[in-house]
């Protein structure tokens, strides 16, 4: 075993050494991938920001666009539903910034409470109903840019992301990998009951919703 040990000393040391190198490349590329992630999310969150403060401070409206990108370069301004593509755009009211992405209005929803005191969307029980803003959140790693400006088919912002959520969800559709939304997740929020107009934050007009709402 010992004569076995020396005669292949080279080998064994060669290989100790791959694996140092390769460990340590592959952090080092991890490192720099996450350092590229946290600059593109300062961008965009940059450019989310000034767009913000120009709705707040010149009261200008706060719609735009999520674009498809799988499609834009193929069939936009069209918006036709397409088996295979999902839509080109969807419209949505910008909310605010977040840790984790961008947050847009959806719509607003009715929630109950059923009998057990649970907040549902189902209403076959005939529960108390609150009303509450539904909104989705884009990962900044699926917006690739934003257009403040707009293009001649709405000279709204543009938000060019890929559709990769998998909510609002048909049975069937569960199928299409290629089909989504730009929302990850969506989330509720309501309105504050303490918010001061003119005085607070334009945020704080809205309370998060952390309690679980079923839809069943």
């Amino acid at each position: 075993m010992k004569i076995w040990f020396i005669n292949n000393m080279v080998g064994i040391i060669g290989v100790l050494q791959g694996g140092f190198v390769s460990y340590h490349v592959y952090f080092l590329s991890k490192k720099l991938s996450n350092k590229a992630k946290l600059e593109h999310k300062e961008k965009i969150k940059k450019k989310v920001e000034s767009l913000l403060y120009e709705i707040r401070n010149k009261k200008i409206r706060s719609k735009v666009y999520l674009v498809n990108l799988n499609r834009y370069f193929k069939d936009y301004p069209s918006n036709e539903e397409k088996l295979f593509g999902s839509y080109s755009h969807i419209g949505a009211e910008i909310k605010a910034t977040r840790f984790d992405g961008i947050e847009f209005f959806t719509g607003i929803v009715e929630v109950y409470k059923n009998k057990n005191g649970k907040l549902t969307l189902n209403n076959k029980n005939g529960g108390k109903s609150i009303k509450v803003f539904e909104v989705g959140i884009v990962p900044y790693e699926w917006i690739d840019c934003i257009d403040l400006n707009g293009d001649e088919y709405g000279y709204n912002p543009l938000v060019y992301c890929h559709f990769k959520g998998r909510i609002y969800w048909k049975f069937w559709k569960r199928f299409l990998l290629w089909f989504g939304y730009p929302y990850k997740k969506i989330i509720y929020y309501g309105e504050s009951n303490v918010y001061r107009e003119g005085e607070d934050p334009l945020d704080m007009k809205y309370v998060l919703i952390r309690e679980e709402i079923s839809k069943k």
